[in-house]
């Protein structure tokens, strides 16, 4: 009978390889449909993972607080875990206002300020090409020709097809009917698809706090019984290994995340201070966008120092320089002072696999790429590492890899170590 199943079971295995390699298009179309359908609950489970920290640190707060209280049938447990997830939301909603509220009036000031600027901007460059033109007949003589045709073909099109349909009142209905209202249409469904797009959103977010709560709520019953599924399908040591890899999995990404989220707080404020200081435009705006961007490992402080630099451009060019070198003094302090001092080596990468890591998840998944790709790879490293050492000690070897540093061979029949010369 083992036999008869265990066939059966590797027939029906290759049979499903065979089938998702022969329909991988069908198979990838199946799971993203299912990845759109879920995502409401991969939001919740997000949420519920930046929330958890606040949540036990205001549950052990309220717990000190009510030690004097009786239990009665569980009750004052399930209260005060009731209270600290409604404080944990209140604390998350308040975050997110606190950083709207500094953004929001910020950007609308640059984008005025921008778009007021932009006619004396072309000014500036229309009279910096006529001089430098002046100054240079041979490229003047070189760009005379495109401008000229580019002036005949405007006038060409304004003489032979805008002015004929604004001759008469029905060729005017006529031109706005086949050649504006379709452009008006695309506009207005571009405007439909995004309001839908966001009544979708909200619907996801409102679903996501809905299911953040439940899983507050009860996750030490959804704990308990992952670890009643695995301890019934393995053997007790593998369900411990699986158990303890789970544990130290979740220590490195929460250490991770919580570490750089607080590295990136105080980076902001850093930011604003200066910005201030050096007498930058709008400091708040690029204080937020240095902080949120900062998230992300290596790549983060030039990413939203881009933005940031050609906003400072617009305004003062000499401003933009201080800035960058600003950045640059800025991401070498967090880098090798503040960085290492909040995190610690909660990862144990080198340089080359932080490196590697954001590429390559940030290619798979973008932004949350960027961000989950350090303790990602650092889960797996240590996963890794362990059987590695595992192996290593059942053929009694060393395990530390200074010891295979210059390293030729190892004697089969005494297991010395040859080293090259």
């Amino acid at each position: 009978l083992a036999a008869g199943v265990t066939a059966f079971a590797v027939i029906a295995a290759a049979i499903l390889l065979f089938f998702v390699i022969y329909h991988f298009s069908e198979v990838r179309a199946l799971l993203e449909l299912l990845a759109y359908i879920l995502r409401p609950i991969f939001y919740g489970l997000v949420l519920a993972f930046l929330l958890l920290p606040v949540h036990r640190h205001i549950f052990t707060f309220l717990s000190a607080l009510c030690e004097g209280v009786a239990e009665c049938r569980g009750r004052k447990r399930a209260v005060l875990n009731f209270l600290a997830i409604v404080l944990s939301l209140i604390s998350a909603v308040l975050v997110v206002y606190v950083l709207l509220a500094m953004v929001l009036p910020q950007l609308y000031l640059s984008i005025v300020g921008l778009v007021n600027a932009i006619p004396e901007y072309i000014r500036i460059m229309q009279r910096w090409l006529l001089d430098f033109l002046a100054d240079n007949p041979e490229i003047q003589a070189a760009v005379l020709p495109y401008y000229n045709s580019l002036a005949q073909s405007v006038e060409q099109w304004l003489s032979s097809d805008m002015l004929p349909n604004l001759e008469s009142v029905n060729s005017t209905l006529d031109w706005l009917k086949a050649e504006i209202l379709p452009q008006i249409t695309g506009v207005v469904s571009s405007v439909s698809s995004g309001v839908i797009a966001l009544a979708l959103l909200l619907k996801d977010i409102l679903i996501a706090v809905i299911v953040s709560v439940y899983l507050l709520a009860r996750k030490d019953v959804f704990a308990a019984q992952s670890k009643k599924i695995v301890y019934s399908m393995f053997r007790t040591d593998i369900a411990d290994l699986l158990v303890e890899e789970t544990r130290s999995a979740y220590r490195i990404l929460s250490g991770f995340i919580n570490g750089k989220l607080v590295d990136s707080l105080i980076i902001g404020i850093i930011a604003l201070v200066c910005c201030n200081l050096f007498r930058f435009p709008y400091p708040m705006l690029l204080a937020v966008i240095i902080g949120v961007t900062n998230i992300i490992p290596f790549f983060g402080p030039f990413i939203g120092a881009i933005p940031c630099a050609l906003l400072i451009l617009l305004v003062s060019p000499l401003k933009c320089l201080y800035f960058v070198l600003f950045i640059f003094v800025l991401q070498q302090f967090d880098g090798n002072i503040l960085g290492p001092k909040i995190l610690g080596d909660s990862t144990g990468l080198s340089s080359f696999w932080v490196l590697f890591s954001i590429l390559f998840f940030g290619g798979l998944w973008g932004f949350v790429g960027m961000i989950v790709a350090v303790p990602l790879t650092a889960g797996v490293f240590d996963l890794f590492s362990k059987f590695q050492c595992h192996f290593l000690r059942k053929k009694n070897l060393p395990q530390d890899t200074d010891d295979y540093m210059d390293l030729e061979k190892i004697d089969a029949d005494s297991g010395r170590f040859i080293r090259q010369k």
